[in-house]
């Protein structure tokens, strides 16, 4: 019995995203799956986000609210 188990290379998670003007944005697909996102990012990178619900499908977007 081989014991030691092989692991395979960390992989790196690639958010879906949507084109809003010229900018490929990540989508959430739940309001409340935003503003979890936005709360995250506040903290980690400061300034105020805002949640909307995107115009081209159903799904949501972060914005500054700066």
């Amino acid at each position: 019995m081989n014991r030691h188990k092989h692991l395979q290379p960390s992989l790196e998670y690639v958010p879906k995203r949507c084109l809003v003007g010229e900018t490929a944005k990540i989508i959430y697909a739940t309001r409340e799956e935003a503003e979890v996102a936005a709360k995250v990012a506040e903290y980690d990178h400061g300034g105020k986000l805002g949640v909307y619900k995107c115009e081209y499908g159903d799904h949501w977007h972060l914005t500054s609210m700066e």
